[in-house]
């Protein structure tokens, strides 16, 4: 098809991953076609523009909602608009790290001469009055330094859940992109033998594992099937014992949902990460997308843990 562009050479040119592209697909921010030889994603030259807008924005932290705004608009105006409002809240997030390191400053002098001492209750309503006299209420200043941490550290829900013993048909792919690639030849199986509907779908990467823009890296991708089930030539069995995973539903971003599930589990005093011994896996839950627009999965990160010693 004459000026469209697939989503392994789009992935290559702009620097993105495929599964990025998908899910900025699945927000709305812009239509894919499927290519009718091979099925694969194709962009015409509409879907390229949204997408290199898209990727300038969210380099500058400008959220999903907003990017959508300017798309919908497509006028400098729009654009103007949504970078001074970034601008803005840049400024006034660097007004109130200015006002804290003030604060902490003055405690910082307020104890300096006193670290001897116990900290209590008498302690504490002493360097209260006296910070009042110089500060706003510290009471006031406390909720905006609780509000600041949760905007450094989003707050991430996880559960822990035992995934049940599974025997799975799998597909590996190594390319630039290779998600699609190891996706479509599972589905169509599966989609051909009406084993869809049933499947759990699960995915994640593979050596070579991703070493940065434009590198080839392995992606797998599997499902579970029946005991009766008779796997195809073109793909390969694999059996998977279950156990005890952390799981949290990926955002925007997957790879900065990686890290806040590892870090919420670094800190975590009953359960810690047991990925040297078991699959971290990405099970794909399907959504509501019709077939060919948007994303048709979301997806739940999977960590395995095992008990704190």
């Amino acid at each position: 098809m004459s000026g469209f562009v697939t989503i392994d050479k789009l992935s290559t040119q702009i620097g993105l991953t495929s599964r990025t592209l998908r899910h900025w697909e699945a927000q709305g921010l812009f239509e894919s076609h499927r290519e009718a030889s091979s099925g694969w994603r194709i962009y015409d030259e509409h879907a390229i523009l949204a997408i290199q807008i898209t990727a300038l924005l969210r380099k500058l932290d400008i959220s999903i909602k907003d990017i959508g705004t300017v798309l919908k608009n497509m006028s400098v105006q729009s654009l103007y608009e949504t970078l001074l409002q970034q601008s803005a809240s840049i400024h006034n997030e660097k007004s109130k790290l200015t006002q804290k390191d003030r604060e902490i400053r003055f405690l910082l002098q307020l104890i300096s001469a006193r670290t001897e001492e116990s900290i209590t209750n008498h302690l504490l309503l002493e360097l209260k009055e006296e910070s009042c006299n110089t500060l706003d209420d510290l009471n006031e200043n406390e909720e905006v330094l609780s509000m600041t941490t949760i905007k450094h550290s989003p707050p991430i829900h996880v559960r822990f859940i035992t995934l049940p013993p599974m025997r799975f048909a799998y597909n590996i792919a190594v390319s630039t992109s290779p998600e699609d690639e190891a996706m479509q030849p599972v589905l169509e199986w599966l989609e051909a033998n009406h084993l869809l509907g049933t499947a759990r779908l699960f995915g994640g990467n593979t050596n070579p594992h991703p070493s940065g823009e434009n590198n080839p890296y392995g992606y797998g991708f599997c499902a579970s099937i029946p005991e009766n089930a008779k796997i195809p030539s073109q793909l390969k069995e694999m059996r998977f014992d279950g156990g005890l995973y952390a799981m949290t539903e990926s955002s925007d971003d997957i790879y900065g949902s990686w890290q806040a599930l590892m870090s919420f589990l670094d800190n975590n005093l009953d359960y810690q990460a047991d990925h040297d011994s078991r699959l971290c896996l990405e099970e794909h839950i399907r959504n509501d997308s019709p077939k060919g627009s948007g994303n048709e999965y979301v997806l739940n990160l999977l960590e395995p843990v095992k008990k704190r010693a």
